[in-house]
């Protein structure tokens, strides 16, 4: 009995650390920065550092990590101008791991989740999540969760999560539970400090929206679909719905070009990048509308070939350039000249991440 006691304590010795040690280096790791590199790629198993000679990316330095999915997939955010963060929503069926990359220092945070990520959002500061599990959560940069909210069974919520310096907004739609044509399009705006629910706004229930942004004070939503009975001929809607946090007030903005599909911010923060779903035969377009002047500005990407169905990545690198990630190709696109002055096919097909060094 007392050799079985000794064993016993002996194998907790060894297993104990073990575990522990298994744990922290799931949870942690390290990259390689390289001081030339202009851009890193984070793929879902490793990471690639690249240099612009010119136009042209030049591989500096590769590193595989220790598992293919480590990283896995997410929507990118940067937290206080260092951090690369995401919420891998792609990888697991219940716990979601939440991935962060200190682009100063090259440390790796994985930390898995009780909460769903695949909605998500930041305000440069704290990452929030919200999702398939109905609850509104902010996370600060080491991943504790140090708010939650459960929302409403009958609240369908739509992506992303907005935040600003006092409020977290939500788009979406409330239906009775089991009960068919009572949507209502709704807006709801709660209390950052401690996500008290302060106002809820109704707006437009004949028109379907999708993800948007906010910018500058108001937030952007695409329309995709519009169920008035003007729209019932097959047009297609050339809108952007838009909140005005100030003032608490609905608009709209009319594109010169139809079928709004995706927002994507740029460096330029007065710029709004909208992608829009064409057909399947169709070249990639874009367009980008400054949202101080009203001003839009139409490109086509006619030259691709092959035609990819939408766009992975995008990143304004300077006032003239924007690299854009379609599966495995990079390219450097010149707004000026409307050119794709740059095309390079990537070592993968999937990218996760984008950190473009200031």
């Amino acid at each position: 009995m007392k050799k079985i006691i000794i064993c016993i304590t002996l194998l907790s010795c060894l297993v104990f650390p073990f575990i522990g040690w298994k744990l922290y280096a799931y949870q942690h790791n390290k990259i390689s920065l390289t001081e030339n590199a202009d851009f890193y790629l984070v793929y879902p198993g490793k990471v690639e550092a690249f240099q612009l000679n010119g136009q042209d990316p030049k591989l500096l330095h590769s590193q595989q990590m220790n598992s293919q999915g480590y990283f896995g997939s997410g929507k990118n955010y940067i937290l206080e101008d260092r951090y690369l963060v995401f919420g891998n929503d792609h990888q697991k069926f219940i716990h979601d791991n939440l991935i962060s990359i200190d682009f100063q220092d090259g440390t790796v945070l994985r930390k898995p989740s009780k909460h769903s990520t695949s909605i998500s959002g930041t305000d440069g500061q704290s990452f929030y999540t919200a999702g398939a599990y109905h609850h509104l959560v902010q996370f600060d940069k080491q991943f504790e969760a140090t708010q939650t909210l459960a929302l409403n069974d009958d609240f369908i919520l739509h992506a992303p999560v907005y935040v600003d310096d006092t409020s977290v907004y939500l788009t979406g739609v409330v239906r009775e539970l089991n009960q068919d044509g009572t949507e209502e399009n709704v807006l709801i705006v709660f209390d950052k400090k401690d996500f008290s629910k302060q106002e809820i706004f109704k707006y437009d229930n004949s028109i379907a929206t999708g993800d948007g942004l906010l910018v500058n004070g108001t937030i952007y939503l695409t329309i995709f679909g519009k169920r008035a009975p003007e729209y019932e001929d097959g047009q297609v809607p050339n809108e952007l719905l838009t909140f005005d946090t100030k003032s608490k007030s609905f608009s709209s903005v009319t594109l010169e070009h139809p079928s709004p599909s995706t927002l994507h911010a740029l460096k330029d923060e007065k710029l709004l990048l909208i992608e829009h779903q064409n057909g399947m035969f169709s070249p990639l377009s874009f367009t980008i509308y400054n949202t101080q002047t009203g001003e839009q500005s139409y490109h086509t990407l006619k030259d691709l070939n092959p035609r990819p169905h939408y766009i992975d990545h995008i990143r304004q690198i300077d006032d003239k350039r924007l690299m854009i990630i379609l599966a495995n190709q990079l390219l450097i696109y010149d707004m000026k000249s409307q050119k794709i002055v740059s095309q390079t096919s990537l070592s993968e097909d999937y990218v996760s991440g984008v950190w473009i060094n200031p």
